[in-house]
């Protein structure tokens, strides 16, 4: 890929409790060498498993989760020839049909940008230390664990319990951070968004 060095490949990410207008992220993307912009927008709906949504609240430890996702980027970049990506995460109140986060992500052709996106919103979901409430009409508020973070912290149980076989002295200790690490990640708050 040829870059204009003009317009040299950047990276935004945002967290904030703003609200996110929806698709405003394309633009901050947009290059006179790419030939495509793929998006995600996750918004909040107004039911889940048959139960009334009324909102969402999210709650990060925003330095974390800000290098977090600038680590998730670079990956991306590593995997795929993009030219601009832009990531936000709103936190606080998430009203239904508002928007939760974005992502858009520019490259010469379809097909990194498409899969960029992928990745991105898998890892984001998997990693990144947001949590989300569903706040419920008839029914207690619930505290939300993703697919995506749960197979996370099963391949960490899981090659933390093949190193454990590996060194017999250290497997008490190395069964005992685990179980600290996924009481942490399952604490108040469920695990990671």
């Amino acid at each position: 890929m040829t870059a204009n060095m003009a317009d040299p490949d950047r990276n935004e990410v945002l967290v904030t409790a703003d609200v996110l207008p929806l698709g405003a992220l394309a633009s901050r993307v947009v290059c006179p060498t790419a030939g495509a912009i793929a998006t995600f927008i996750g918004t909040t709906r107004d039911h889940f498993e048959g139960k009334s949504v009324l909102r969402l609240e999210y709650e990060a430890y925003q330095p974390m989760a800000e290098r977090e996702i600038l680590a998730i980027i670079r990956r991306a970049r590593e995997r795929w020839s993009l030219r601009h990506v832009a990531i936000s995460h709103r936190v606080g109140v998430v009203p239904i049909a508002e928007s939760s986060v974005e992502i858009a992500i520019s490259s010469e052709h379809r097909r990194e940008a498409l899969a960029a996106v992928q990745f991105a919103i898998d890892e984001l979901k998997a990693r990144v230390p947001i949590w989300k409430k569903e706040v419920y009409g008839a029914s207690a508020a619930k505290w939300k664990e993703n697919a995506e973070a749960v197979t996370s912290q099963l391949s960490t149980s899981k090659a933390l319990a093949r190193a454990s076989r590996a060194i017999p002295l250290a497997s008490i200790t190395i069964t005992m951070l685990a179980a600290a690490c996924a009481a942490h990640a399952m604490g108040r708050r469920g695990s990671m968004r």
